[in-house]
């Protein structure tokens, strides 16, 4: 049998009287989790939202179904909500959640309080204002925005709580008693923490210098940079889970802190330059060219490096891994997806299909390694009676969405062979060929199975949240 998701020891402790996971006396036990569990309500809640509106999504690209939909605005609107609730909030928060394992012990009170409140208010402000009457859609790429002032109220209030606890992050030593993260996958976060810092950076330095416009160029320039910083701190978040995960799978640390230093540091630091071109101005040549450089030279190097030594470390592992754990179906979907991700992106010649695929591609990629590490982050926080998930359930809802995710790039980048245009929806589209309606069939089937992995994966998330409000204190994470 595969392993269970974590090791749980058996001390004594274990036979303490079951009370509220929310009570003092729990937070007394338990420090540093209060952080972690909310940054991880913030994940979770924004992937079922944005998962709701994905099915709406792909039924509006299938071709035998556009008659049925003739307003654009419609599904523009939910895409706006969906990428930044899967795109933004589900990273940032995932990445948080994980930073708050690490060091919430010693994260100061008031801060955290102060960022969960401006975090909250952020995500209610995204939804109240999509539904605020002639709010016009604009898909501006990496952080799209409804041009309403209720919105982008919304969007600062989150940058600027996650925004608190990332700098705060940077400047926090990691708790001691933490057997759950290793001191190089803490490296790790970090760096994501400080690429998330510098993506806030640049669109402060954007809005200060972008020129008033119509909407859709306006909000280009705003986050362009910034959107491009965001991905490398997705990368550098992804890395970490990978190191996390690979330790867990075979036991065995894969890169010494020093080499993930190193790493981490050729991915990030060269990001310093996009707030300081931000602030300069946003209408110049080299702030659109630089973000584009910095993402295609500085992210499949690193990404590459770290998976040439995961394969060697697997591969010199004196003990035999277990095939079958959940891990390495996650970890091998997450690596399949970014390469495909890789081929797909340098594919791009145009406006076509193929940059959704090429970039659905690279979040699924990031998607699934937060799905398969939160398996372990639910045990890690959840009271110790609960029952961790099995393992067999596990990998099958990767599996799912994995596979899907891939079907999914794969659709659109035929597509997108063929020439169809991207951020088309409903009657906007006009499929011509064989070509286009093959490719968005493959997508729209990809697209179904991959909404059906994510609703299996909430489907359990949810079940373990109900469980930390009923049961003990949760138990130390052990090692393998």
């Amino acid at each position: 049998m595969p392993p269970p998701a974590v090791s749980l020891p058996e001390p004594a402790a274990l036979a303490t009287p079951i009370i509220s996971a929310g009570s003092p006396a729990v937070a007394r036990r338990c420090p540093g989790l209060t952080p972690a569990r909310g940054w991880f309500l913030f994940a979770i809640g924004s992937l079922v939202l944005a998962g709701l509106l994905s099915l709406m999504l792909v039924v509006g690209r299938l071709p035998f179904l556009a008659w049925l939909f003739t307003d654009p605005l419609f599904f523009k609107r939910a895409l706006v909500v969906h990428v930044d609730l899967a795109i933004v909030v589900w990273f940032q928060a995932g990445t948080l959640a994980f930073l708050g394992l690490a060091l919430g012990p010693r994260l100061p009170r008031g801060v955290t309080a102060a960022a969960f409140t401006l975090a909250g208010a952020g995500v209610a402000g995204l939804l109240v204002g999509a539904l605020m009457p002639g709010a016009l859609p604009v898909l501006s790429n990496y952080v799209p925005v409804i041009d309403h002032p209720v919105f982008f109220g919304g969007l600062v209030c989150w940058f600027a709580g996650a925004g608190l606890f990332f700098a705060c992050a940077l400047v926090t030593t990691a708790r001691t008693d933490a057997k759950a993260l290793t001191p190089a996958v803490v490296v790790a976060l970090r760096a994501a923490a400080a690429a998330n810092v510098l993506a806030i950076l640049t669109f402060l330095g954007a809005w200060r210098t972008t020129p008033d416009a119509v909407p859709a160029a306006y909000y280009e320039l705003l986050f362009w940079g910034g959107g491009h910083v965001l991905q490398a701190g997705n990368v550098a978040t992804m890395i970490a889970l990978w190191l996390h995960l690979l330790h867990r799978w075979t036991g065995r640390a894969v890169l010494a802190p020093a080499v993930v230093t190193a790493l981490m540091a050729a991915l990030v630091v060269p990001q310093i330059v996009m707030p300081l071109l931000a602030f300069e101005g946003t209408t110049g040549t080299i702030y659109f060219s630089m973000a584009t450089h910095l993402m295609r030279w500085t992210l499949f190097p690193v990404v590459l490096v770290v998976l040439g030594a995961a394969v060697a470390h697997v591969g010199r592992s004196p003990a035999r891994p277990d095939w079958r754990d959940f891990r390495f179906a996650g970890l091998a979907g997450s690596a399949a997806l970014t390469l495909l991700g890789f081929i797909l992106g340098a594919m791009i010649r145009g406006s076509s299909t193929l940059v959704p695929g090429h970039y659905h591609c690279a979040i699924g990629a990031v998607t699934i390694a937060l799905m398969t590490a939160a398996y372990d982050f639910c045990t890690a926080v959840a009271p110790a009676d609960s029952v961790p998930v099995p393992p067999r359930r596990a990998r099958l809802q990767l599996l799912l969405f994995g596979g899907g995710q891939a079907v999914f790039g794969l659709g659109f980048a035929l597509a997108g062979a063929y020439g169809l245009g991207r951020k088309q929806y409903g009657a906007e589209q006009h499929v011509r060929t064989l070509g286009e309606y093959l490719g968005l069939s493959v997508m729209g089937l990809g697209g179904l199975v991959a909404v059906a992995g994510g609703i299996f994966f909430l489907a359990v998330m949810l079940r373990h949240l109900a469980a930390w409000r009923h049961r003990a204190a949760p138990a130390p994470l052990s090692t393998p």
